[in-house]
């Protein structure tokens, strides 16, 4: 089920949850993963191309797009206050070509023992407050997971910092010792699993894995991790279709929907 309250800690739930929609907002679409922001990373090249996946997005049926571009050290050594200044030039430029989506900025970091500087200099761009704590986007190596990582993340809790684990569906040490994922999401981290693991785009080991996640309601969010207009294109509908086969329409939209947006509010 993706309920935040099926895998929250009892500190993170909150004491209300409107799960209630209107119509329109049923179909509202909130994708809380994406490199869409031009020029910083493995995604977006150019203003064309972003403009070009952030009007896919849209057709796709997404109402909010999250940017969360990789804080990677040695690889993408994206500085808080430049992404900021590139966000807001990118918002005049989505505004004026007239594309109809609300945009907010994350980021994407992978773990590693920088984020605790990132952490006493407040440089982590994160998505949203939830109970108090900062969420932001945490990734891990897709073969192997750092030793210490949980004494890292109890920190980043202790910090008020709530990381978003994605795509666990496709890291082999998640996948072969699943009590290694058990513990996150038993200190209250959110799974985000990607659509295109879903419909089978990184194969089958993956697709079976996000199946699973699902199936045991383990997962927070669905999001599309996009990358570009081919092969990591905006499809975050086509995630949404295969869960529906795994699951019922109310507890999919809440994957992308209810959740991300308690994930995402900005106090």
């Amino acid at each position: 089920m993706c309920d935040v309250h099926s895998f929250f800690s009892v500190s993170f739930v909150p004491s209300v949850v409107d799960y209630s929609l209107n119509i329109k907002e049923e179909k509202a679409m909130i994708d809380i993963h994406s490199h869409i922001l031009p020029g910083v990373d493995d995604g977006a090249r150019t203003l064309d191309e972003a403009l070009d996946m952030l009007r896919m997005a849209v057709d796709t049926g997404v109402t909010i797009q999250v940017l969360t571009p990789h804080i990677h050290f040695g690889r993408f050594d994206n500085q808080k206050a430049d992404l900021e200044q590139r966000f807001a030039i990118f918002q005049e430029q989505v505004d004026q070509a007239n594309i109809k989506i609300g945009l907010q900025l994350g980021s994407e970091v992978r773990i590693s023992s920088e984020i605790m500087q990132l952490v006493a200099q407040d440089a982590i761009p994160t998505l949203g407050v939830y109970q108090g704590k900062k969420t932001f986007l945490l990734e891990f190596p897709r073969i192997e997971v750092p030793v210490g990582y949980e004494n890292l993340v109890k920190w980043l809790i202790a910090k008020n910092y709530l990381p978003i684990i994605v795509h666990p569906e496709r890291n082999q040490t998640f996948v072969r010792k699943p009590q290694k994922l058990q513990v996150l999401t038993d200190m209250g981290c959110p799974l985000q699993i990607t659509a295109s693991s879903l419909i089978g785009q990184f194969g089958d080991e993956a697709q079976q894995n996000a199946e699973l996640l699902l199936t045991e309601g383990r997962v927070s969010a669905i999001a599309s991790d996009c990358h570009n207009l081919k092969g990591r294109k905006p499809n975050l509908d086509e995630g949404v279709s295969a869960a529906k086969l795994i699951l019922d329409d109310p507890r999919v939209m809440q994957c992308v929907n209810q959740v991300p947006t308690q994930l995402t509010t900005l106090n």
